[in-house]
This record gives C-alpha cells, sequence and structure tokens, in this order.
C-alpha cells in the first residue's frame, strides 16, 4: 500500500553468499520500472539474480491472469508439481492473444513508461512528497478523515479510494492515488487542488488532536472536511487505453 520496493540488491548479495532461490512476485512494476519495463529488478541492475519472477497480466498489461518466467527447468516442475496450475483453468486463447499485444505495444510505444514517471514526479512537487512508484500513498491517520476526503474527491471528479484499517494499521489511513499514462499533466495540476486543503486540515487535526484511545470514534466526533464549496469546480476525466488521451466533461477520473 505504499508503493515501495523490496531491497532486491541487498537480497541478491545474499543469495550469493547462501545460495539461496529468489523469487521475486510483483505486480505494478511490470511495464513501469525498467528500461524495458522488465520490473524492479531491471530498475535495480539485479535482474540476473531473480530465479522466478511472478507477475500479474490485470495492472499496466490490462488483461487478466498472471505469469511466471523462469528456467526451463523449474517451468517443468510448476507445471507438473504446482497445485494452482494443475488445478486452475488455462486463460482463454483471446486473452493470452490481447496480453501479447499489450506488451508489444508497450515495446513500441515506451513514451507512456515516461508519462507515468512525469505523473508521478508532478503529483510529489504539488504536493511536497518524493513519491517512489505510481502507487502514491497519502496517509491521513484518521479513518473517518480518510473516507470523507474520498467522498469529496468522488464529488470533485476524482476516484481515490480510501484505504483504512485492517488493510492498513491503527491511525495509519490514507487516500491510495495510482497514476497511469493516460493522466495528463491538467488531471494531475487539478487533483493537485483538491488534495492541498485535505492535507492541511489532515495536519491540524495531527496537531491540536491527541490520538484516541479507541480504534475508532463514533460518527459525531468526525471532523469535517468542510470543503463542499469546491466540489464541482473540478472538471473529471476517463482514460482511454487505446491512445493515451483522455476525454473531458465526464463524471469520474480514477486516480
Amino acid at each position: 500500500m505504499d508503493g515501495d520496493f523490496a531491497p532486491l540488491p541487498a537480497l541478491a548479495a545474499l543469495k550469493v553468499k547462501h545460495g539461496f532461490l529468489l523469487v521475486l512476485d510483483e505486480a505494478h512494476a511490470t511495464l513501469v520500472c525498467g528500461s524495458t519495463g522488465g520490473g524492479a529488478a531491471e530498475e535495480m541492475g539485479v535482474k540476473g539474480a531473480v530465479d522466478v519472477h511472478v507477475g500479474t497480466l490485470s495492472k499496466a498489461v490490462g488483461c487478466l491472469g498472471g505469469f511466471i518466467a523462469c528456467s526451463s527447468d523449474l517451468r517443468d516442475f510448476f507445471a507438473s508439481r504446482g497445485r494452482s496450475f494443475i488445478f486452475s483453468t488455462a486463460l482463454p486463447v483471446p486473452v493470452v492473444a490481447a496480453a501479447r499485444a499489450s506488451l508489444a505495444v508497450a515495446a513500441e510505444e515506451q513514451w507512456r513508461q515516461r508519462e507515468v514517471w512525469r505523473r508521478v514526479q508532478q503529483l510529489g512537487e504539488g504536493l511536497g512528497t518524493a513519491f517512489t512508484s505510481p502507487i502514491c500513498p497519502i496517509v491521513l491517520g484518521s479513518a473517518d478523515l480518510a473516507l470523507q476526503a474520498s467522498r469529496h474527491l468522488l464529488l470533485s471528479g476524482f476516484h481515490v479510494p480510501a484505504i483504512r484499517p485492517p488493510t492498513v494499521a491503527p491511525g495509519s489511513s490514507r487516500l491510495r492515488v495510482a497514476l497511469s499514462a493516460s493522466h495528463t499533466r491538467a488531471h494531475v495540476s487539478a487533483l493537485i487542488t483538491v488534495l492541498r486543503p485535505i492535507l492541511a486540515l489532515s495536519r491540524s487535526i495531527s496537531r491540536t488532536i491527541p490520538p484516541p484511545p479507541a480504534p475508532s470514534s463514533s460518527p459525531s466526533q468526525s471532523p469535517s472536511l468542510g470543503l463542499q464549496g469546491q466540489q464541482q469546480q473540478q472538471q473529471g476525466c476517463t482514460a482511454n487505453e487505446g491512445d493515451g488521451t483522455s476525454k473531458g466533461n465526464v463524471n469520474r477520473a480514477r486516480m
């Protein structure tokens, strides 16, 4: 939920010392990190140290299902001994074809990867935070405040889910912004405009209100955003996966 990375260089060094198999299971880094979109291991220069690379086709690839990249010996082992593989239905051929086409598009249109990181940098600069990936957590602390902020953002044209306990630890509820190449500079600028008052309120609450003794508080004690006057001012958008453009004047943008 933090958009952070495993310490792969340190794990690769330990592998050399102790001789274990290194298994990398990732989702959001595929087609986003690395010079060719190969993921976090490629980004950190330790791709050759990974023995088994488990990934998903449901994020940047835009399909469903997953994959295991490994040696031919390990592939045969998983195919004959992996219960999850043996007792699962194979992916439909059209889904596999779509995934292959998506990989081809990503290789040809590498501007998409660069655009994602431009938007990450823009959001970080606008909020005064250094985000390390397109998964950008904005920790508010209070679960009630996170819910109210998420609703306010939705009314303003942005779908930013609130992440609360037990998914995250008590006192660390947050908004989870997920950026894509289809989000334009204007979209992120509008999002920053809505987020700044929310962050200011969160900081004010953290300075003036001590932590509650119980994990949750009654609705009557929940802080109010007090931002209704701005709710209808932001223009919505929807992402267009085909050409990286967007369509204005519609109701929701998932971010």
